[in-house]
């Protein structure tokens, strides 16, 4: 295909769909070629073509049909790859920082567990046998009150004074 002569630019001006299809199919394989080469990416070339020439068609009072028109459109089309690639560059730097913010919020919500645990440990070493088994009955096996009072041949008012004691212990040795 021809470039488009300067009859045709001063029709494209005019907004005459013969002469916007001429443009259209002249730039289109150029221009998405080019982008190709500096993007590696017929997706996103595609995309930057149609944005360069949506920007064309919003300007095309402007063009000087004296002029050929290539220069213009290509410059159009290096500014769209360069805001392309800051808009890239943004992305990665924003998901970049997402996800080390994760990984150092995970690492340190894992050390933070990791010393409670070891708190919660301690103290449950310094509680009785029988209010650790309670303990470990009611919140570790799930057991109800009276199952553990079955299990361990005690009241149901024992068992909830055991765990009761156990949590007050508990919480005044975690804070």
């Amino acid at each position: 295909m021809k470039e488009p002569t300067t009859a045709t630019i001063e029709d494209f001006k005019k907004g005459k769909q013969e002469a916007i299809e001429a443009v259209y199919h002249y730039y289109k394989p150029l221009l998405v070629k080019f982008v190709i080469t500096l993007i590696k990416d017929a997706e996103e070339a595609e995309v930057i073509f149609h944005n360069v020439f949506l920007k064309i068609l919003r300007r095309k009072k402007e063009l000087d049909s004296a002029q050929a028109i290539r220069p213009y459109v290509f410059t159009i089309t290096k500014n769209e790859v360069r805001d392309y690639f800051k808009r890239l560059s943004v992305s990665r730097r924003k998901a970049n920082e997402y996800y080390e913010g994760r990984i150092e919020s995970s690492v340190e919500l894992k050390l933070e567990e990791e010393k409670l645990l070891n708190k919660l440990e301690e103290a449950m070493e310094m509680l009785t046998e029988q209010r650790k088994k309670v303990i470990q009955l009611s919140y570790f096996d799930n057991l109800s009150y009276q199952e553990i009072a079955d299990r361990m041949l005690i009241s149901k008012n024992t068992v909830k004074n055991h765990l009761i004691k156990a949590r007050l212990s508990l919480r005044s040795y975690l804070t």
